[in-house]
């Protein structure tokens, strides 16, 4: 079996932006070294999910792993694990964003990147000064995300408080910009209603203790509300090759632990981490969230920007090291963030392996193989062409 190398380029899938002369980051972007790879590629479009669904990036990960994507954790309890909790089942773990909210006839909320010290002052104003009469724990990420875990046995039948999105004009493009309504937490069965409370009243609280930070942030916002881990089998029990987990999302990192791969921090070389990982893996897993960042921005041309700052510093060098009679990669996104709505759709994805097939043209959403697959069967694709 060939070595895999597996890269997600998060959220770089899309649609076409007048910014852009209507072409995609994808199609806009100068990436010749991805493009080479495409050239001698077996590709595709791929319903991460499944049709006509969102995927949400916890769920997609597992999907393109090769797991049934309705019968994955819940975020809250995905990075509960990674961020090294001692979790234990039947507890509420939940997944938090630290925001700033600015009341008026419109509300206007902004989702600031934290420094370390930021976050983590956040965090202990947020447990030392909130009293929900349960044990609990806030945990801070990076960036501007953070995890709750409520320390007791609770339903987790309950709505996201993270605001929805209403579309708006931003100079020439059309976006989604963060619903100007606050919501409460509700109940989705009678026995969570109680569950229901705590959280509303822990985001009421939130609001009166991060007054006091000197972070920009004056509000928590929660979603992916879970309470117990599904038994999975091993990634390599379900797939029959091992596979290094390069990351230090928490997210991924749980995703790592509860499928049992081996982990490895991010480094700077990444292009010589990815071949290192292989000399004791079989394949190796990367996703690179940047792309998604900007597509949440509404930044069509700085989407396409870092697609090529990644094609520069990632592929090119790889593609120096690797042979592909002894290497299959593949590259794909784990759902679509179009700049123009700056948020997760439901287009599918283009997704490539390379192989012995020979193409033209570049790598985007309209020059792939008019054939799609699910996102739980893009993992035996590569081990057919492995």
């Amino acid at each position: 079996m060939k070595k895999v190398i597996f890269i997600i380029l998060s959220g770089a899938a899309g649609k076409p932006c007048r910014s852009l002369n209507n072409k995609t980051p994808l199609e806009y972007a100068k990436k010749p070294f991805i493009d080479s790879l495409f050239r001698k590629s077996t590709n595709g479009l791929m319903n991460v999910v499944g049709l006509n669904i969102t995927p949400l990036s916890s769920v997609a990960l597992f999907a393109l792993l090769g797991y049934n994507p309705f019968k994955v954790p819940a975020r809250g309890v995905i990075e509960a694990v990674g961020s090294g909790f001692d979790y234990s089942e039947g507890e509420l773990a939940v997944n938090c964003t630290l925001a700033r909210v600015k009341k008026g006839h419109r509300n206007m909320i902004n989702r600031p990147r934290l420094t370390q010290e930021q976050g983590l002052e956040a965090e202990r104003l947020i447990n030392e000064g909130i009293t929900l009469g349960r044990p609990f724990e806030f945990k801070y990420l990076k960036n501007d995300e953070g995890v709750l875990v409520i320390h007791d046995e609770l339903p987790d039948r309950v709505t996201d408080t993270y605001p929805g999105f209403i579309r708006h004009r931003v100079g020439p493009d059309l976006m989604s910009l963060p619903d100007i309504k606050l919501k409460e937490c509700k109940p989705l069965d009678s026995q969570s209603v109680e569950t229901a409370e705590l959280i509303n009243d822990f985001v009421k609280q939130s609001v009166e203790v991060l007054v006091n930070t000197g972070a920009p942030v004056n509000h928590v916002f929660t979603r992916g509300a879970g309470n117990s881990l599904p038994l999975l089998k091993s990634f390599d029990e379900l797939n029959d090759f091992t596979v290094t987990m390069i990351s230090d999302s928490a997210l991924e990192l749980g995703v790592a632990e509860l499928l049992g791969m081996k982990v490895l921090s991010l480094t700077n070389d990444l292009p010589s981490l990815i071949m290192d990982s292989l000399t004791s893996s079989e394949g190796v897993f990367l996703r690179i969230k940047s792309p998604d960042l900007y597509g949440h921005l509404g930044d069509a041309a700085g989407k396409a920007r870092r697609i090529e700052k990644i094609d520069k510093e990632l592929f090119k060098p790889l593609i120096e090291m690797i042979d592909l009679s002894e290497h299959v990669l593949c590259v794909t996104s784990d759902h679509a963030t179009p700049a123009c709505f700056g948020t997760h759709t439901n287009n599918p994805v283009p997704y490539l392996i390379t192989s012995d097939v020979d193409n033209t043209g570049c790598f985007c959403e309209s020059n792939v193989a008019n054939s799609f697959i699910e996102g739980r069967q893009l993992i035996n694709e590569i081990k057919r062409l492995a």
